[in-house]
């Protein structure tokens, strides 16, 4: 499914949580019924095409496998927090398809625009006409409208921000966004598909640059995280995971520490201190 596609409305996360609770509240019902519930007849007229979001909603619901359809009739995963639906939704949205298996697409134009994302500098804010356009590999977005549609998915995700005003010394006031995945590291390490990280004890650098990879595998250095005309400067490439690293520290979920004689070493960008570095050798994961 192409999520960054407005036609004929956008399929947005939180139109999403809205029908996919609705669902859950309200098993057994067909397509026709849950629209009726989320956008009322009264009402749909002043909705955008007539309730063509809530059904692009329902379509990427079904598509994702989040919500099951068998003979008409629609249930939901029992996902009771938004926290636990965007935890859900990103996972099956940022995995290789494959891994899904039984013909499983995903969303191919959002994975694609998040590894690109993932490889560019926190500290230069991105804009569509100032610097994603000329920049970004062929077609990657289309035109400004995928561009903003990818300005929603990628911040509900975990895995950019608004950029602050202090960071932007482009001026002007169009909305730009850095790339930035704290939230989705975060709730990666706290709430991990795979098996947990070990609390409370030093991991090698490298095993815990592993461990994100498979959690979020769009993240530089996961083998599914490249294609052809992305670029490979260095720290850059890091520059956002680094960020996240570093303000997980900040909110002591992890420590960071460089060890005499290490297995193995990660260089970190050191903020605006552009071509130094910080060296890591073992990452803490606080809490028991």
């Amino acid at each position: 499914m192409e999520l960054l596609n407005p036609s004929p409305s956008l399929c947005l996360p939180q139109a999403m949580w809205l029908v996919h609770q609705v669902i859950r509240a309200k098993p057994d019902l067909d397509q026709a019924e849950v629209l009726a519930l989320v956008t009322p007849e009264a009402m749909r007229g002043r909705t955008p095409g007539e309730g063509a979001h809530v059904r692009r909603a329902l379509t990427g619901l079904i598509e994702f496998r989040m919500v099951q359809e068998e003979e008409g009739l629609l249930r939901a995963g029992d996902l009771e927090s938004p926290g636990e639906f965007l935890r859900e939704l990103r996972r099956r949205l940022v995995i290789p398809p494959e891994d899904m298996g039984n013909s499983y697409r995903g969303a191919p134009d959002l994975r694609s625009a998040l590894v690109w994302l993932m490889r560019q500098s926190p500290l230069e804010p991105l804009h569509y006409t100032i610097n994603v356009q000329t920049d970004m590999p062929s077609q990657l977005f289309t035109n400004d409208t995928r561009w903003n549609a990818f300005r929603w998915w990628s911040e509900a995700l975990g895995f950019s921000q608004v950029a602050l005003k202090s960071l932007d010394k482009s001026g002007g006031s169009m909305a730009k966004l850095i790339p930035n995945p704290t939230i989705a590291v975060i709730d990666a390490v706290a709430h991990p598909f795979g098996d947990p990280l070990p609390r409370g004890e030093p991991i090698p650098v490298d095993q815990f640059v592993e461990f994100l990879r498979r959690e979020l595998p769009v993240l530089p250095g996961h083998p599914s995280a490249t294609y052809e005309g992305l670029t490979n400067e260095g720290e850059v490439i890091i520059g956002a995971l680094g960020l996240a690293l570093a303000t997980a520290e900040q909110r002591q979920i992890l420590k960071m520490d460089y060890q005499s004689d290490p297995s193995s070493v990660l260089a970190l960008p050191r903020g605006q201190r552009r071509g130094q570095a910080r060296y890591v050798s073992n990452v803490t994961v606080k809490g028991g």
